[in-house]
């Protein structure tokens, strides 16, 4: 009897340490951004502003591949497609069936706006962005969005990089700056607190994600910085070319820690 008794014992306890397991389990992981180019401002003769919204894969080396276009406001979108095109990511993690850590595929959005060369938010002339496709029902993407203000003391052009972490409700609980040059972050950051986000879901199921948003800010025409078309001040003449054999200067990769 005594050793009839222990059986149901035996499996309680072989349960409490299955359980406690899988409680221990690692929670799903987001693709997160290693290293990055940041896309260039345009010439000044691009009359307007623009916005780009492009899904891509991230697949299970941490390689950006199948991008998506979104949203597209040309000159703009070939400058964020040729930059993530060599983003590096850590891959997302999740468990397998066997109950093991293992790299996966997941769906990531890089949203990038880009101030026209004027002060105020007010219409201007350009092309206007045009919707092309529909977000896949995996990815995290901004369902309310604001354009930054130009900073009022600022003469200068530049480009910020965020990366929001969302919770599996797409609540965002943390934005962190990634890369910028100029002294832009301030507003972009204000900008950005009041967007908000649908959540990523892998297998069916909410999970954690991290999205991705650009700013870029062009000196408004009329500050001491701002270049015309045709301008002969120094700082406005095209790059000369480079000699044959030579590359020409590159942003390069920005690894983040």
């Amino acid at each position: 009897m005594a050793r009839l008794a222990a059986l149901p014992l035996a499996a309680l306890a072989m349960v409490a340490v299955v359980s406690a397991q899988t409680m221990q389990r690692p929670q799903f992981v987001a693709p997160r951004l290693m290293a990055a180019q940041l896309p260039p401002l345009p010439a000044p003769n691009v009359a307007g502003g623009g916005e780009v919204v492009i899904e891509v894969i991230v697949d299970r080396r941490g390689a950006v591949t199948r991008p998506s276009i979104l949203r597209a406001t040309p000159p703009y979108t070939q400058f964020v497609l040729d930059a993530i095109a060599r983003w590096q990511f850590e891959p997302a993690h999740d468990i397998d069936y066997k109950g093991l850590d293992a790299t996966v595929e997941m769906p990531v959005t890089v949203v990038a706006f880009y101030r026209p060369p004027v002060l105020m938010n007010t219409p201007t002339i350009g092309e206007p962005p045009k919707d092309l496709m529909k977000p896949s029902g995996d990815v995290a993407y901004p369902t309310a969005t604001a354009m930054p203000n130009y900073p009022p003391l600022a003469r200068d052009g530049g480009v910020v990089l965020f990366e929001v972490a969302l919770n599996e409700g797409g609540v965002v609980t943390e934005t962190r700056s990634m890369a910028s040059t100029g002294g832009f972050e301030s507003a972009s950051r204000e900008a950005l607190a009041s967007w908000r986000f649908k959540g990523g879901l892998y297998r069916a199921r909410p999970v954690p994600a991290n999205a991705y948003v650009l700013f870029g800010f062009r000196p408004p025409i009329g500050s001491d910085s701002a270049c015309l078309p045709n301008d002969d001040r120094p700082q406005c003449k095209p790059s000369p070319k480079p000699a044959a054999g030579v590359s020409p200067p590159s942003f390069g990769l920005t690894p983040f820690r």
